[in-house]
């Protein structure tokens, strides 16, 4: 009976050694290993936030290289007619410079005739050949200047993004 007792004693002893390591012996190998790799996706709205944090970075990267006043941008912050929410607007100084003219020469009597001033289609109209220089001016300096592509180019994938978004109907997502 003391013999069946050793015996008993060390199989359950043999058995439970081997229970505490089987995890250790059933791993498989690295290769067999299967792996998941996830990529997270921003949503449409985490898009259009950083398109516009990085447009705000390449205007102010441009107007430190830019050396023509004229076509500096300015942005403001400015509250639309009907609502409380101030936006930011940003133009180049050339039409801010051409819309205070235009309010200055088109009112005939003292104070301002709003009924008389142009609307921002007919400003873009009138500044057709400065928009042109301007634009040419800024590809320039986006040719020439490496810090101003590699943001250009941020911007543009952006974009791109967005508009893809858009185009697949993945609006919110």
């Amino acid at each position: 009976m003391q013999s069946m007792k050793k015996v008993l004693l060390f199989f359950s002893t043999a058995i439970l050694c081997l229970g505490m390591n089987l995890p250790v012996l059933a791993q498989p190998d690295k290769q067999s290993v299967e792996t998941i790799d996830v990529q997270g996706e921003k949503t449409t709205p985490q898009l259009k936030r950083a398109f516009k944090k990085q447009q705000m970075a390449f205007i102010e990267l441009y107007n430190s290289i830019n050396t023509d006043s004229q076509f500096d941008v300015i942005c403001k912050w400015r509250k639309f007619t009907g609502s409380q929410i101030a936006r930011k607007l940003c133009e180049p100084r050339y039409m801010i410079d051409f819309r205070a003219l235009t309010v200055q020469t088109w009112s005939t009597q003292p104070g301002i005739d709003f009924n008389r001033l142009p609307n921002d289609d007919t400003l873009r109209f009138l500044t057709k050949d400065t928009r042109e220089e301007s634009y040419q001016h800024v590809a320039a300096l986006v040719a020439t200047n490496q810090k101003l592509l590699d943001s250009f180019l941020k911007l543009d994938a952006l974009h791109e993004r967005i508009k893809a978004r858009e185009e697949g109907g993945m609006n919110g997502k």
